[in-house]
């Protein structure tokens, strides 16, 4: 009898420490990611963000999934990569697009043709001028 009070409070310890851990795991996976900026670089990594950001020349990077960024400013080069992602951005030199279903607007280039260089890989990724 003794012995089975045992296994069974070890039983209820080893299920109450799977549960803490399958906690931790979700609230990890419940994050949007990581972004670093720096005077002349730009990086965004992860789901879901909804963020306005200003560079000033310089290179932005904006990878993951459903990301809604806006970038005020000049860019010299833009990359999107992953899925669903729509970026804002008032001046960009060029454009590089990868995955799929991502969206570029922009208002404006500063090259020669007023369009931005572009270069597309991937189903349903589509840049324009707004």
């Amino acid at each position: 009898m003794n012995r089975m009070k045992k296994t069974l409070i070890l039983s209820v310890l080893f299920i109450g420490i799977g549960l803490a851990n399958a906690q931790k795991t979700a609230k990890v996976d419940s994050q949007h990611g990581t972004t670093k900026q720096t005077d002349k670089h730009l990086e965004i990594d992860g789901i879901g963000h909804n963020n306005s950001y200003t560079l000033n020349g310089g290179n932005a990077e904006v990878s993951g999934g459903s990301n809604i960024i806006t970038i005020n400013g000049n860019v010299d080069k833009l990359e999107v990569s992953g899925t669903d992602n729509t970026v804002y951005v008032d001046k960009v030199t060029r454009i590089i697009l990868e995955g799929g279903n991502n969206k570029v607007f922009y208002k404006s280039s500063s090259t020669k043709t007023g369009k931005p260089n572009i270069a597309i890989t991937g189903v349903g990724n589509s840049v324009k001028k707004k």
